[in-house]
């Protein structure tokens, strides 16, 4: 398949949250804007942040495992669109210790988000926020370093009634591909529309960005108030006075920032109407757009691995492990390194630069990560045929780590493809292929737990398990491969 022409390879590429919307200069319709390399951002340099341990004072759990798949080796599907693709349900086996359970196909994942032509599927990581939003990284192709987060906001997925629809997003963004002939002709198609509605679109897109900074605002807002409060409630006198003060002040700008909200998505949605007239010409054509525009990305980054993207309850910001190396870092002059991202605007906050030394001969290297609801921050990592933890804080705050004082003697899976937190049971689960570990997290951090306290759900999938994420009511969302999809529990997990 020959690739587009260079001025319709410019026409498709990256989202806003809402609205179609169009670049400056000559008049083009993209559908989204090819998102350009991250800026400079902060730099929060650190030395070491682990509290030194001996792995042999750590107690072993004697934990039997279930295997799950060990050998690597998968089965490798694709998606034929001429067909009915309801997608996959892969059961527990029996050798599952707790309440049998299901994942099952949500969405199947299109070959790229269109911010390449390296694109080929590849997904490594999926998180959720309590606010219904789902994100992904997309690497933007092997040995790059670079990708985009992606942002859906899953309540508009919903709204378009595609909850249960897994082939939906796989068509709105293979539909608009700039990279194969039908795409090229699809946003060729959307050019002649363009004209008729560029006012609007631009007015959407400013509407939404300066929404974005007052969402971003009130956010900011809302962590000082955290802050401040807890300081009053120890303070007195005069320290109290002007603390008092301060959240007064806080309340103010609060409010002023949700009524400035509110005015602005009222403009939002009446740009919106006048789009509305449009879409009615071409039904395919908008619904696509419409799904597509569920869709938010961020500049492109170095996404590391790409396997460790997680959000943090507490302060509500995503961060991203940028490990370049699959190992431990080669000498004590290298660093760990992880991008805090604010998800109301996609754009890097700042980036942590901190080492982690073992004794006299380690460097450790985070290939993990994963916060409760109190922003405590967990990372775990293989240990021989077994398992181990580690705890502490990664925010603006602070930044340490100490061992867990328990490890597992045995896993069931032989990559660590991730941690994952369920804050509505307690538990942190081992994410490896086909198998899931789970230990509540209070009696690992006490080391009280014993093999009884260890629940295993094991599976037949024989796919690559890339990531898993929790939702608020405790149900399980994995990213798979291949073809990448998007599955969730039919019940909670426990």
């Amino acid at each position: 398949m020959k690739k587009p022409l260079k001025a319709i390879v410019a026409v498709a590429l990256a989202f806003t949250a809402a609205g179609f919307v169009a670049t400056s200069g000559s008049a083009k319709a993209d559908i989204i804007d090819v998102p350009g390399a991250v800026k400079s951002i902060p730099q929060v340099n650190l030395g070491n942040v682990l509290t030194n341990y001996d792995s042999d004072d750590l107690k072993t759990i004697d934990n039997t495992s279930p295997v799950g798949n060990m050998d690597r080796k998968y089965n490798q599907g694709t998606i034929d669109p001429s067909m009915d693709n309801q997608g996959d349900t892969f059961a527990t086996t029996a050798a599952t210790t707790t309440t049998a359970n299901s994942f099952k196909t949500q969405w199947f994942l299109p070959d790229g988000f269109n911010v390449t032509d390296y694109q080929h599927g590849n997904f490594q990581s999926v998180a959720l926020d309590n606010s219904g939003n789902v994100y992904f990284v997309e690497s933007n192709g092997s040995d790059t370093n670079l990708g985009v987060i992606i942002k859906f906001d899953t309540n508009k997925l919903k709204q378009l009634g595609l909850e249960n629809d897994p082939m939906a997003l796989w068509t709105a963004f293979n539909y608009f591909n700039p990279y194969t002939d039908e795409g090229a002709q699809h946003n060729e198609q959307y050019e002649n529309y363009y004209e008729s509605m560029k006012s609007s679109f631009k007015s959407v897109k400013s509407l939404n960005n300066k929404l974005d900074e007052v969402k971003s605002n009130i956010n900011g807002l809302a962590n000082a108030k955290r802050t401040t409060k807890a300081k009053y409630q120890k303070a007195n006198g005069t320290s109290k006075a002007r603390l008092a003060k301060a959240l007064k002040t806080n309340a103010k700008k609060a409010a002023t920032d949700q009524k400035k909200a509110a005015s602005l998505q009222k403009e939002v949605d009446s740009n919106q109407a006048d789009i509305n007239k449009i879409k009615a010409k071409n039904p395919e054509l908008f619904k696509n757009i419409e799904i597509a525009n569920t869709a938010q990305l961020s500049p492109q980054v170095d996404i590391g691995h790409g396997q460790t993207l997680t959000f943090n309850p507490q302060n509500k910001h995503l961060y991203l492990v940028e490990d370049n190396t699959l190992t431990d870092l080669r000498n004590r002059d290298e660093n760990n390194t992880v991008m805090e991202m604010d998800p109301n605007t996609m754009e890097p906050i700042r980036q942590y630069n901190f080492k982690m030394y073992q004794g006299t001969k380690g460097n450790l290297q985070l290939h993990t990560l994963v916060f409760d609801n109190n922003g405590n921050a967990y990372w775990g990592r293989k240990n021989g045929m077994g398992y181990m933890f580690f705890y502490g804080r990664l925010d603006e705050n602070s930044v340490k780590f100490a061992a867990v004082p328990e490890k597992l003697k045995t896993r069931g899976g032989s990559p660590n493809q991730g941690v994952a937190f369920n804050n509505v049971n307690n538990r942190i689960y081992i994410v490896s292929d086909d198998v899931l570990t789970s230990i509540p997290i209070s009696k690992l951090e006490s080391g009280t737990a014993t093999p009884e306290d260890i629940n295993y759900s094991v599976f037949q999938s024989k796919r690559e398990w890339e990531c898993l994420a929790f939702d608020q009511q405790g149900y399980g969302h994995l990213l798979a491969l291949w073809p990448a999809e998007l599955m969730k529990t039919t019940e909670p997990l426990n």
